[in-house]
């Protein structure tokens, strides 16, 4: 900090800010993988990670998940989670000649999964590097990795999913962008309410 020049301050603090962030991946990366699962409310969640994003002006983010669904899962991962998919769409999920990120978050319930589909408009990516995207330090052309450049966020997302007993699928959306396919276990107590959920989100009457 004693460096006179204030550009060269400004330079070093976001070189050291930058080198911190990719040491918290690596430790993220290197946590171990038995979590304990629990009852999480899947909206609230959703909600507390997409914050800090929507106060943006150049992101938009959808919210569609019924305020009563519970998953099982870590709090503190999925949270992680849900940060990574919103900042991989903010960084290269931007809407082809708006300069903005459009992102929806939506949730579905079927024979006792729960499956979270996190979408951007973007321009997606090429069909053969899909399969490596989760892959631990893969920089495709698109750079869609972690946003920190390590090359963890996504490998991240998918580690910290099968800790939580479930599943990540990539793909590119038919009408563009990438989307994150989740599948996590429904909570138990509400495996019986399946259908009443089903009824509310589409408007049906009991």
């Amino acid at each position: 900090m004693s460096v006179p020049d204030a550009e060269a301050r400004d330079h070093m603090v976001a070189d050291i800010e930058q080198v911190d962030t990719i040491i918290d991946k690596f430790l993220d990366y290197a946590r171990p993988d038995h979590v304990t699962l629990q009852a999480l409310p899947l909206a609230e969640l959703a909600d507390a990670a997409a914050a800090p994003f929507t106060l943006r002006d150049d992101m938009q983010v959808q919210i569609d998940i019924p305020p009563e669904l519970r998953v099982m899962g870590d709090d503190v991962e999925l949270s992680r989670v849900l940060g990574n998919l919103l900042e991989n769409a903010r960084r290269y999920g931007k809407t082809p000649g708006t300069g903005v990120t459009r992102v929806r978050i939506a949730a579905t319930v079927r024979d006792q999964w729960v499956t979270l589909r996190v979408r951007d408009h973007g321009p997606g990516v090429a069909p053969d590097v899909l399969p490596s995207l989760t892959r631990p330090f893969f920089r495709g052309d698109s750079a869609r990795t972690a946003a920190t450049g390590a090359g963890l966020g996504l490998a991240i997302v998918a580690k910290m999913v099968q800790n939580m007993g479930g599943s990540l699928d990539l793909s590119n959306s038919p009408s563009g962008g990438l989307m994150a396919v989740i599948r996590l276990q429904q909570a138990p107590e509400q495996r019986g309410g399946s259908s009443l959920l089903k009824k509310r989100r589409t408007g049906g009457t009991s």
